[in-house]
């Protein structure tokens, strides 16, 4: 799971649950509001009743603009609640394999120095 947590000049950072928020490699940054109907809508938002808009573009009853607006309010005001759905947002992690690589690697390094 994931939360967010609103950084300097009002960017948001999506951040693993027990995670360093200044940590880049396992952090998602976002700086565009074109971004936040996404992510408020992974948080449980709807930006409109009628299911025709995912927030960016304008439907029949609400303008994209209102929509970027309110996603980032609801945002903001679940800041640091825990949400599964914001997984996808974050950095793929090193697979098992590129890990045992990088293992054998260091060992190997190891025997040469000895």
């Amino acid at each position: 799971m994931a939360y967010v947590e609103i950084s300097d000049f009002g960017n948001l950072v999506i951040v693993p649950d027990d995670g360093d928020p200044g940590d880049d490699k396992t952090t998602t940054f976002v700086q565009t509001d074109w971004n936040y109907p996404g992510i408020a809508s992974a948080m449980g938002w709807s930006p409109c009743y009628c299911g025709a808009t995912d927030g960016t573009i304008d439907c029949e009853h609400r303008k994209a603009t209102t929509m970027i607006n309110e996603s980032y309010d609801f945002i903001v005001g679940h800041e640091f609640e825990s949400f599964g759905a914001l997984d996808d947002y974050l950095p793929e992690s090193e697979s098992e394999h590129e890990q045992e690589n990088k293992l054998y690697e260091y060992h190997k390094l190891q025997s040469a120095k000895r």
